[in-house]
């Protein structure tokens, strides 16, 4: 949406709503037209039946056939009108909110953002997914009554029978619903587990080929896939027995309406027309309750992906940040930081303060499983502190703008990331950013002259499944993706890992240039082996004690007070 909205006031929902409401009201219009001029059809068989072998005028027959023929042809062209109607606002609701959807899950913190976002674009597909295969069916049935009443009209003991195989269909597919419930969903959970069991085994190829895996990983797939299997031959087995008692249901209602009509007409009590009038009637209506129950999964799908999509778009919030214009040249801060892991008792950060000013540079190191990588999502937004603030300067982290945020952080995980695209792309963080700061990011990085001699050059395409490229120049590539721009804050997690001497020389260069401008925060195992101890400013050292260090004196006096910050400051 293009406007504002004030908090809590206006949601994407109630937006989509508002701008469907023209599209629903010709939608409600079509179908009340589409089912009012099926009455042409019964209305025809009384007339013809019942008048023209009285009257034996073929005028009159001529006239109402045409009639009849051009009520069905105008018929099945609003359908047709009506089902175009509903595919492209099933299009146009993916449209407006999977973009939406993708950029606030991707925006959000947290380790669960993957599955989040599939589940909600799950959602997303089964809304749509409704609306332009089932949500027809729906807008029908509520006449289903109404083709009843007509039948009952015609004759009472017609509209008995019709209304008795409607409501016996309705049983049936009750029935089946409740009776194959758990079974659909032990077996997706059957399915869910062998596809992430092969999502895993294809993640880690080279270690179950190299420790020679894929026999037990296969039995593993295949108690998975085998409970699936059983489970889906039950659910197969129960819909086709209820599939074939609801079409002999309209088989018996079909021959019960010409059976009772018939009698009804030999004791005088209903004519010809009249028969297959109230026949024709009572199948349409229970035609349609036919297809309504035939596609109540998918409605009860839809409510709740419905629901999950309304919550979660609720949350969202389109309200302006306030960012103070001189927020590029605020020192960092780390205000009291505490933070602790799911299910552990233990906090992994501890009361941490800490401020970093413009062109001041942070080495942390210590042992693995101190809190690094833990401090160094903190620091750029990933995860949210349990205690305390991450700024910079007078704005916490997390609430700066993303457009904002691209500018000011730099970021390189323990991990290196490689997506799908272009070397360009790749340092540009797949957006469109110029060619030139594109490569001095690369210079910096060391890897321009590598790039340069690969086939196309920035423009040649890598990804996590594309060889050729070492892990040290991958590591590069995501460096210079962490330097694109010149950040104002740039943290790296472990960026000497894989990079020989000449390239930790470099890196360490590029670092000193680029601390000029802003600040630095790289995580490490390594203190006085890497070049990087040279550029640092202040040190802070995890596990046990945590210590900041100032190197501004070449006499260090250490102070062994502790306060109840938990850091122990040594200058």
């Amino acid at each position: 949406m293009a406007r504002r909205r004030r908090a809590g006031n206006n949601t994407a929902i109630t937006a989509a709503w508002r701008a469907s409401r023209g599209g629903l009201a010709a939608l409600i219009l079509f179908t009340v037209f589409i089912n009012l001029l099926k009455f042409a059809t019964p209305l025809y068989l009384l007339q013809v039946l019942d008048r023209i072998p009285v009257s034996r005028s073929i005028e009159t027959l001529v006239m109402l056939t045409v009639m009849v023929l051009a009520a069905v042809a105008a018929g099945l062209a609003l359908d047709i009108v009506r089902r175009r109607m509903l595919t492209r606002w099933g299009t146009w609701i993916e449209h407006r909110f999977g973009p939406r959807i993708v950029q606030q899950e991707l925006s959000r913190s947290g380790p669960q953002v993957s599955a989040d976002m599939n589940n909600a674009l799950g959602d997303l597909g089964r809304v749509r997914s409704f609306v332009t295969r089932s949500a027809a069916s729906w807008m029908d049935v509520v006449w289903t009554p109404l083709f009843l009443l007509g039948t009952y009209l015609i004759h009472p003991v017609l509209g008995g029978v019709a209304v008795g195989a409607t409501v016996l269909l309705i049983v049936l597919a009750v029935l089946q619903e409740y009776t194959t419930r758990e079974a659909r969903r032990v077996s997706n959970d059957a399915s869910r587990e062998a596809e992430n069991l092969m999502l895993d085994a294809e993640r880690n190829r080279e270690s179950v080929v190299g420790l020679s895996m894929s026999s037990a990983l296969t039995e593993r797939w295949q108690r998975s896939a085998g409970g699936r299997l059983a489970e889906r031959e039950r659910i197969e087995a129960r819909q086709t027995f209820f599939r074939t008692l609801i079409r002999g249901l309209g088989e018996v209602l079909r021959i019960g309406m010409l059976a009772f009509g018939l009698w009804l007409a030999v004791t005088g009590g209903l004519t010809l027309g009249g028969i297959f009038a109230a026949r024709v009637m009572a199948g349409f209506g229970y035609t349609l309750a036919e297809r309504a129950a035939r596609n109540w999964r998918s409605l009860r799908e839809a409510r709740m992906a419905y629901a999950n999509l309304k919550l979660r778009l609720a949350e969202e919030r389109e309200t302006e940040t306030s960012v103070l214009p001189d927020t590029d040249g605020a020192p960092f801060v780390l205000d009291k930081v505490s933070f602790r892991h799911q299910g552990q008792r233990d906090d992994v950060i501890r009361r941490l303060s800490l401020t970093l000013a413009a062109g001041e540079g942070l080495l942390v190191t210590g042992t693995a499983g101190t809190g690094k990588t833990t401090l160094s999502r903190l620091i750029v937004g990933l995860i949210e502190p349990r205690y305390g603030q991450v700024r910079l300067g007078d704005i916490e982290i997390s609430r700066i703008p993303a457009d904002l945020r691209t500018r000011l952080i730099g970021y390189l995980p323990q991990h290196t990331e490689i997506f799908g695209g272009t070397v360009r792309e790749n340092i540009a963080r797949m957006g469109d950013l110029p060619f030139s700061q594109v490569v001095a990011a690369a210079q910096l990085a060391g890897i321009h002259e590598r790039i340069v001699a690969l086939p196309q050059g920035y423009d040649t395409l890598i990804g996590p499944e594309v060889t050729g490229l070492s892990g040290s120049e991958r590591k590069r590539i995501a460096l210079a993706r962490a330097f694109v721009g010149k950040p104002r804050l740039i943290v790296l997690d472990e960026p000497m890992a894989n990079l020989d001497d000449s390239t930790r020389r470099a890196l360490g260069s590029a670092l000193k240039q680029l601390k000029s401008d802003g600040c630095t925060i790289v995580m490490t195992q390594a203190v006085h082996s890497t070049p990087l101890s040279r550029i640092a400013d202040k040190f802070l050292i995890l596990g046990g004690k945590s210590l900041e260090v100032t190197k501004a004196q070449t006499d260090r006096t250490e102070t062994a007070s502790e306060d109840t910050t938990g850091l122990r400051s040594v200058t």
